[in-house]
């Protein structure tokens, strides 16, 4: 009878126990669950203010993308409005020479040169001796020659290397600007990522919570037809 008493008081208290671990359970239940919304919610508001500096920076980068565009096409077009000018003024100085050189060939002094160039090669071809100087001659006229082009060139020069300055700064600041707009696309597709993965993640975080509460009320519903079978 002792042992009936002594098996009935020691199931009595596991009893008790167990039921005491389950109102506790049922306690902290409520509150685990306030605590995981709170973490929930602490994600998600951190989550929206990155979304929300992402977008704001992407808004700025893109304004500032835009004014570049229109910087390094205007770049471009001076680039290469300076690149013609360059070429033109080159092309000038080349049809500026041919013309003094086809005047002077007409002159007396180019027909002069042209006479004692040949009697000079063909003395050089026949293994003849200079007595009369004609290779001092030609040299001479050929050094007038030779400072006509460039003092009748030196203006068209000038301007050349004026041009050719202005094209070399204008290349640098394009290639310079164009930079920048490399950079910032770069910056722009690097926060479109993120973005990207920002707004993923919110939207795993938006069905997440939306998965509890509906496996909750799914819970609640079963509970619900139970009881309502067993009457």
């Amino acid at each position: 009878m002792s042992s009936i008493n002594q098996n009935t008081i020691r199931s009595h208290r596991i009893h008790l126990r167990s039921a005491t671990r389950r109102q506790i359970a049922r306690q902290n239940l409520p509150s685990a669950i306030a605590r995981r919304r709170r973490v929930l919610e602490t994600r998600r508001t951190n989550l929206a203010n990155t979304i929300r500096e992402l977008e704001t920076d992407l808004r700025q980068q893109r304004r500032a993308l835009a004014t570049l565009t229109i910087e390094v096409d205007l770049a471009l077009g001076r680039r290469e409005d300076d690149k013609n000018r360059y070429e033109t003024l080159r092309e000038e100085k080349e049809q500026l020479k041919i013309t003094i050189r086809d005047n002077f060939r007409q002159s007396d002094l180019g027909m002069k040169y042209r006479e004692l160039k040949q009697r000079y090669d063909e003395l050089v071809k026949n293994g003849g001796i200079d007595t009369d100087n004609i290779k001092k001659v030609v040299d001479e006229i050929g050094f007038t020659f030779k400072q006509l082009v460039k003092t009748n060139i030196a203006a068209v020069k000038a301007e050349i290397e004026i041009a050719r300055e202005i094209y070399r700064a204008a290349s640098e600041h394009h290639a310079d600007l164009y930079q920048q707009q490399q950079y910032i696309i770069g910056v722009i597709s690097e926060l479109t990522k993120d973005l990207d993965r920002a707004l993923l993640h919110d939207r795993q975080l938006n069905q997440a919570h939306g998965k509890r509460q509906r496996h909750t009320r799914h819970k609640r519903g079963k509970k619900y037809k139970t009881k309502k079978g067993h009457y």
